[in-house]
C-alpha cells in the first residue's frame, strides 16, 4: 500500500484548495510526474474551473472532495491516467464515460472528426465507425447528424458496453452496435463514411511510451502487428466492398507512418485518391481516401 507523505493529518486538518494543491504538486514532482494532473483532478472533483479555483484558493476543501482527491493522488502516483480516475473524459466539448477497457480520447482524433463534419453534405449518410472504443467518434457524428445512421463496431465486448452507455447518455438513438473484427460480422452494405482510429503502435515503441499508457490503456486498442501497419493493410484490402460510390474513408495513424501507409494504399487501392492531413502540431496524423473520378 502506498503511503503519501505529508497527507497523514488530512483527517484532523482542514486544508485550503491552495495548500492541498501545493502538497499534491510536491508529491507528484518528487515522483517525476505531471503536477498539472493534480490541478485537473481537483478542478473536476470540486466543480471549479481554473479561474474559480483561484478565487476560492483560501477556502477549505470539503471533506468529500478532499477524500476523493487524496485517493486520486494515490492512483496518480501509480501512473493511472487522471481520466480513468475520474471515470470520464472530454471530446469535442462533450463528456464521455471512459475506463481501462477503452482508449482515452485525444486531440488528434478531434481534428479528424472535425474534418468529417466539415465534409458532410446535407444528405443523410450511412456511417461505420470501426474500432469504436468508448464511442466518441461515432456518437459525436450521430449527435451532429441525427438523420444519419451510425454503426459502431469493436472486437471488444467490454468496449462496446462503454460505447452503449455513452450513446444512452446522449440519447443517440441513431447509433447502433455490432461486435466485429473489422468487417467480419458486418452485413454487406454500402457506407457513405467509414472512419477508424485503429491500433497503430508498433510493439517496438513500448520503450518510448508513457508509463501510464503502457500500464492502463487497453493493449488491444494500442498495438498493431507488422510495425503497427496491419490494420491499414487489412482495411485497404476490404473497404472497397463496403464504401458507397461517393463515400469517404477516414483513418488516424501514427505521426511517422505516412510513407508506409501511402505505399499500402497505392498497392491495394490504386483506384483511390488518398489525402493526408496534419494535426495542430504539424504532423501528418489522419487520411481521407475516396474513389478517383473517372
Amino acid at each position: 500500500m502506498i503511503k503519501l507523505r505529508n497527507w497523514s493529518r488530512f483527517k484532523v486538518e482542514r486544508l485550503s484548495y491552495s495548500n492541498a494543491l501545493k502538497r499534491a504538486f510536491l508529491l507528484l514532482k518528487e515522483n517525476d510526474q505531471f503536477p498539472e494532473d493534480a490541478q485537473y483532478l481537483l478542478e473536476e472533483l470540486s466543480g471549479y474551473n481554473y479561474t474559480q479555483l483561484q478565487l476560492h484558493r483560501n477556502d477549505p476543501v470539503p471533506g468529500r472532495v478532499l477524500h476523493r482527491f487524496r485517493d486520486g493522488l494515490i492512483r496518480l502516483k501509480n501512473n493511472e491516467p487522471v481520466q480513468y480516475i475520474l471515470g470520464h473524459a472530454y471530446f469535442m466539448g462533450r463528456d464521455f464515460t471512459v475506463n481501462s477497457n477503452v482508449l482515452i480520447p485525444r486531440q488528434e482524433t478531434e481534428e479528424m472528426v472535425q474534418k468529417i463534419i466539415d465534409d458532410h453534405t446535407e444528405d443523410s449518410a450511412e456511417v461505420l465507425d470501426i474500432g469504436t472504443g468508448s464511442g466518441v467518434i461515432g456518437i459525436t457524428l450521430a449527435i451532429e447528424f441525427p438523420d444519419d445512421e451510425v454503426l459502431m463496431s469493436d472486437i471488444s465486448e467490454d468496449a462496446i458496453s462503454v460505447a452503449r452507455l455513452n450513446a444512452d447518455n446522449y440519447q443517440a438513438n441513431n447509433a447502433f452496435f455490432v461486435k466485429s473484427d473489422l468487417f467480419a460480422d458486418i452485413k454487406p452494405q454500402e457506407f457513405d463514411v467509414i472512419v477508424s482510429n485503429p491500433p497503430y503502435i508498433a510493439r517496438s515503441e513500448k520503450n518510448v511510451m508513457d508509463e501510464s499508457v503502457k500500464k492502463y490503456e487497453p493493449k488491444l486498442a494500442l498495438y498493431g502487428e507488422n510495425d503497427g501497419l496491419d490494420f491499414y493493410e487489412r482495411v485497404s484490402k476490404q473497404v472497397d466492398n463496403y464504401l458507397s460510390e461517393s463515400g469517404n474513408l477516414y483513418m488516424e495513424f501514427g505521426y511517422h507512418q505516412k510513407t508506409e501507409i501511402k505505399q499500402i494504399f497505392d498497392k491495394n487501392l490504386p483506384q483511390y485518391a488518398v489525402e493526408f492531413y496534419k494535426d495542430i502540431s504539424g504532423n501528418f496524423r489522419y487520411l481521407k481516401a475516396f474513389r478517383r473520378k473517372v
